[in-house]
């Protein structure tokens, strides 16, 4: 695999590993098996207890969230088992000092294009008007107790940023990066990840915001070589957005 502009990882005694486009296949075909997995869990719980589903209705939504995490988690296990030192190769370690200053540093531009982005969408494609967050979509009832918040952070800042880092930077922009040049890789990443957040719930305008996070993501990675980084910055800006909603919705 060419050398990430970064160079720690490439430059470990495992850069004659390789990452292959049928790696990508376990990943998808274990987590939609693990969806539909728990789409016949939960409809068995409907029918089994209706009331219960609907007393427990916020902790099960995060929970299912956690599980279909955890399908797309064992989905990248299986896929990257065979590499010698999967972690290396992809360029993770426990943050140092100077990964959490650059993701504190970063947090200001990552907020200020977020904010142009979505104002230049909903200027285009929504008539002007305020694109809601998908970030409103975490709590569908009214949260009760800091344990529903605790679920929802190891959702939306653990589990999340992790299994889709590893998948959308690690391997889908390292693949593209072999075949294509350095801007192309950013950008097919970039509208990958937008098109795996959309869902009916969420506006088709909000595609601009992912795409921008996915080139900002898949930018660090190439200048650092680290996936650590990415992971640091996407977890905190989910983590964030998740509390202000938290405390937004408990109001």
């Amino acid at each position: 695999m060419s050398s990430m502009e970064g160079g720690p990882p490439a430059a470990s005694p495992q850069a004659a590993d390789r990452l292959r486009w049928l790696d990508l296949l376990p990943v998808i075909a274990i987590t939609v098996l693990g969806i539909i997995l728990l789409f016949a869990v939960l409809i068995g719980l409907v029918r089994s207890n209706r009331a219960l589903y609907r007393a427990n209705l916020e902790t099960i939504s995060l929970s299912a969230a956690l599980a279909v995490y955890l399908a797309f988690g064992s989905g990248l296990v299986v896929a990257l088992r065979r590499l010698r030192a999967p972690l290396a190769f992809l360029g993770l370690r426990w943050p140092t000092l100077i990964d959490l200053g650059l993701t504190l540093l970063l947090l200001i531009p990552w907020y200020l294009g977020i904010i142009i982005v979505s104002a230049s969408s909903a200027a285009l494609f929504n008539g002007g008007r305020v694109i809601p967050g998908n970030s409103r979509l975490i709590f569908v009832q009214h949260p009760r107790g800091i344990g529903v918040l605790l679920l929802a952070l190891l959702v939306t800042a653990v589990a999340a940023p992790i299994c889709e880092e590893v998948f959308f930077r690690g391997m889908l922009f390292r693949l593209l990066r072999t075949r294509v040049p350095l801007w192309a890789a950013v950008l097919l990443s970039a509208i990958a990840f937008g098109l795996a957040h959309a869902s009916p719930a969420v506006s088709v305008a909000l595609l601009p915001t992912f795409m921008y996070m996915g080139i900002v993501l898949a930018a660090i990675y190439a200048r650092t070589g680290w996936l650590s980084n990415t992971i640091l910055l996407h977890g905190l800006s989910n983590a964030i957005a998740t509390v202000l909603v938290f405390y937004q919705a408990s109001s």
